[in-house]
């Protein structure tokens, strides 16, 4: 048991440094490219953007451990809605009613259309932006829990490794023959780009449970390989010289993180950054960017502006987690989780 609670803990303090890198990025260097005039800060934020790329693989790696665990399609897609979808409304909420108040162009007012299909979690399957940035990331993690669902209804989880393989070979042949700016609601629901994060997460677990074989070898190498050809707009073209080793290490941390040893990653403050890494994620940027807008209205320095837009995101996680996250999961597994009892007994 103690093991098994190292594990987790090893890949929540990562998915923690993930959300915390994310908003690092948006907060510390991403505000300017929206919202110029502000004074840059002297060290460079923007790397943290590559924290996505760690959401995926850990995603990929715990989806595959959660739905092994379903036996049907219904309860996969019941931990999900569970584990999502309160926190999620509330953040659509706030971030809508942040920018009903305070207008932030280039970040519009969202209109009703736009509020509806982020209802979906899935805006630009519709033509539509997400309300607040991180939005984005959620359409390929529905589109990938949506895949892994035809999977376990086909009961091809046993070969995932060669559908995940064919994947990356139609992302390939997308990238190397189409244009993906004409053709992006198609390349988000192949999961261009990304679907071999997903799949060396994948992988990974299979190392973890024991049952890797000759395969799954060869589609973590396949999958680690083509990042050589360098990211694509959501990690700003990345070159493939830094897009390659950064994969390495992100896989070999989450390899690492799943082992007994990711113990020694399992800092308390840490493991509590993960518990609330999704809210974290969620809210921090409508919500960061009109602190640090009032920031800078009043005199404040950058640092300080960023600084108390970290305080004030965090804080917002805290309760989004604690009045939000935990109870609407256990209202909504009490609801749809369960069947219901009999009016009257038999």
């Amino acid at each position: 048991m103690r093991t098994e609670q190292a594990r987790i803990a090893g890949l929540d303090v990562l998915r923690g440094c993930a959300a915390g890198a994310v908003m690092l990025h948006h907060h510390g260097q991403y505000y300017d490219v929206l919202f110029p005039g502000r004074t840059p800060l002297v060290f460079d934020m923007g790397a943290g953007h590559f924290g996505v790329e760690l959401f995926f693989i850990i995603s990929g790696f715990v989806i595959l451990m959660t739905i092994e665990r379903k036996n049907t399609v219904r309860a996969f897609t019941i931990s999900r809605v569970t584990r999502l979808m309160p926190a999620f409304l509330v953040a659509l909420l706030l971030a809508t009613t942040l920018l009903i108040l305070w207008p932030m162009p280039p970040m519009d007012t969202p209109t009703l259309r736009q509020f509806v299909t982020n209802l979906t979690m899935a805006p630009s399957l519709f033509g539509e932006l997400g309300v607040d940035l991180p939005y984005w990331t959620l359409t390929y993690e529905l589109i990938f829990y949506v895949l892994m669902a035809l999977m376990l209804r086909l009961r091809l989880l046993g070969s995932i490794e060669w559908v995940g393989l064919l994947g990356v070979a139609v992302s390939v042949l997308f990238l190397a023959t189409l244009d993906v700016q004409f053709h992006r609601r198609t390349a988000i629901v192949l999961l261009i780009h990304y679907s071999n994060f997903f799949l060396i997460g994948i992988c990974l677990y299979r190392f973890h449970a024991r049952a890797a074989r000759p395969i799954t070898y060869i589609a973590l190498a396949c999958a680690i390989v083509v990042t050589a050809r360098g990211g694509g707009e959501q990690a700003f073209y990345a070159p493939g010289y830094v897009y390659l080793p950064l994969t390495v290490v992100f896989a070999s941390l989450v390899w690492f993180g799943a082992t007994r040893h990711g113990k020694w990653l399992a800092w308390s403050p840490l493991i509590f950054l993960g518990q609330i890494s999704y809210p974290l994620y969620l809210v921090h940027g409508v919500l960061g960017f009109t602190i640090i807008r009032f920031c800078v209205e009043y005199g404040w320095s950058t640092l300080n502006g960023v600084i108390a837009a970290g305080i004030v995101s965090v804080t917002a996680a805290i309760l989004l987690h604690y009045l939000v996250e935990a109870p609407g999961a256990r209202w909504t597994r009490a609801m749809f989780g369960k069947p219901l009892a009999p009016a009257i007994s038999p």
